[in-house]
């Protein structure tokens, strides 16, 4: 007897399972204020510090005018550039996802998911290498070199005694106290381990490192751990489980870095921050997808696009560390 088309076809494909790799999270979008909405030939107006901190005011004598003073304005241009990622879905590869016992593929979904994902990655990136390579407070592009120090596990860590610095350095410089820390993944694995910082919390009610007990016990706002990784390597490797990663808020690979800043609530008029994410709207959205079709190939395309420019403003309101972690 020949076989039936059901017992020839013994193995089909799983209709809810599939496997990919791509980063969880991203946090550059919470490192510095957003401001939407802006056109091409936007300016920021930057006002001198030191006028605000000079005392200027004086007792008046009867009738004579009251002392004078005046401050100075700057300007800094914004130039945001567009970032876009497209993606081509065949007419084969669309029909055959949608016919019986097909690879659990939504080619359209999943095209304007990974494009869009591919502009957080860029982003992403930039925002961390735009901050590496500022100089700040510390005085040295890329940072303050902790030479490995915050991976000592003994009582002589100088993690808290680093903060602390920092904290003083643009507190005499701005009068603002930093509110926020960024650091690598492998920095705040490192403080996991490290006693001085499980002193300080081992009475608390978990007794376990998180963002949120260090943010507490550095007396800070928030604690950003930035867990993105990245390859260089070229696309469609041969070997692509193979190519090798990199963490994108490591200023050195595998040596760990951290930032200390101001952050304001959100942006606004002579309202310093160390840095601006200046973000362009099309038709009232900053971001947009668009479709297109390429008939002499047989295919869509589905493309994700964002005009955005990050700015490094006050570089006085920051703190960097490199090597956080040296080994």
């Amino acid at each position: 007897m020949l076989p039936t088309s059901q017992q020839v076809v013994i193995r089909g494909a799983l209709q809810n399972v599939s496997i990919a790799y791509r980063n969880p999270s991203y946090i550059g979008d919470m490192v510095f204020p957003i401001i939407n909405g802006l056109n091409r030939k936007t300016q920021v107006l930057k006002y001198a510090r030191q006028p605000w901190f000079r005392i200027g005011a004086d007792y008046r004598a009867e009738g004579t005018t009251a002392k004078r003073g005046d401050y100075s304005i700057t300007t800094s241009n914004i130039d945001p550039k567009q970032v876009a990622m497209g993606k081509a879905v065949t007419d084969e590869l669309l029909y055959a996802s949608q016919e019986p016992m097909a690879l659990p593929v939504q080619p359209i979904q999943e095209a304007l998911i990974y494009c869009a994902d591919q502009i957080d990655l860029f982003k992403e990136k930039l925002i961390a290498d735009t901050i590496h390579a500022a100089t700040f407070v510390d005085g040295v592009a890329g940072g303050h070199d902790a030479a490995g120090g915050w991976l000592d596990a003994s009582t002589s860590n100088p993690f808290i005694d680093d903060i602390l610095g920092a904290k003083q350095a643009i507190q005499a410089k701005t009068g603002l106290v930093p509110n926020t820390l960024v650091m690598d993944y492998g920095t705040f694995l490192a403080l996991q381990k490290t006693q001085v910082v499980i002193d300080r919390i081992k009475y608390t009610q978990t007794g376990v490192v998180t963002e949120g007990l260090l943010a507490a016990l550095l007396q800070l706002d928030n604690v950003l751990v930035g867990k993105a990784i990245y390859t260089a390597a070229k696309e469609l490797s041969p070997e692509p489980d193979a190519v090798s990663m990199v963490n994108i808020w490591e200023v050195n690979a595998a040596k760990g870095s951290a930032f200390l800043f101001y952050r304001p609530p959100s942006a606004g008029l002579r309202t310093p921050s160390p840095g601006y994410q200046y973000r362009l709207e099309e038709n009232g959205a900053w971001r947009r997808s668009i479709t297109y079709r390429e008939e002499w190939n047989h295919q869509s395309v589905y493309e994700v696009l964002e005009w955005v420019d990050i700015s490094i403003m006050s570089t006085d309101l920051g703190y960097a560390w490199k090597d956080t972690i040296l080994n």
